[in-house]
């Protein structure tokens, strides 16, 4: 063999190697963004959801500031909320979604409920599911009854989706009030 076909023939190898090396790593890695998420919870929704953030040691927002990017912003309802999270690239990631909506709807039970779930799951493939009931008696939603908050969230319920108690309650939720800790805490047993 020529010495410039010995250099040729192992530098042919060598660069199949390293094709090999890079297909298995491609391989491998994508294997690993299967699995079930990483133990990351997050939580989506209206202006209630900082306060249900900061509560908690295991639940975060996506961001600080609210918007579409966030999945979350005060005075926003379900339908965009659901809008917002079909934009949302698919996050394998996620162990946990906390949904916190409903307050600005009027806790209307023809809202699209299943919709806003079917798409949280699949944005959100490996992630379970809860939600944190509002709060009413104050504002648009001062002669709303706990009764009809209770049943709104029986649909989140029946849509797979774990519901967090107790609910923030029949108070002005802006602010760091007591029911948040309690929420907060219930949050942080349940995703251990």
């Amino acid at each position: 063999m020529k010495r410039e076909d010995f250099l040729y023939y192992g530098k042919l190898a060598l660069i199949l190697g390293i094709g090999i090396t890079a297909i298995a790593l491609i391989r491998k890695a994508s294997k690993g963004s299967s699995k079930k998420g990483n133990g990351k919870s997050i939580i989506i929704g209206d202006s209630q959801t900082p306060y249900i953030d900061n509560a908690s040691q295991k639940v975060e927002r996506l961001g600080k500031e609210g918007g579409e990017k966030n999945l979350w912003q005060g005075g926003q309802n379900l339908e965009w909320l659901k809008t917002a999270v079909s934009k949302y690239p698919v996050d394998t990631n996620i162990s946990n979604v906390v949904i916190n909506i409903g307050t600005n709807g009027g806790f209307n039970p023809n809202e699209d409920i299943s919709g806003l779930v079917n798409e949280v799951k699949k944005v959100f493939p490996n992630a379970k599911l809860y939600a944190v009931q509002g709060s009413w008696g104050w504002g648009g939603n001062k002669n709303i009854t706990e009764q009809k908050v209770r049943n709104y969230y029986k649909i989140f319920e029946k849509n797979g989706v774990k519901i967090i108690e107790p609910p923030i309650g029949a108070i002005e939720p802006h602010g760091n009030k007591p029911i948040y800790k309690e929420i907060g805490r219930n949050l942080d047993s349940e995703l251990s």
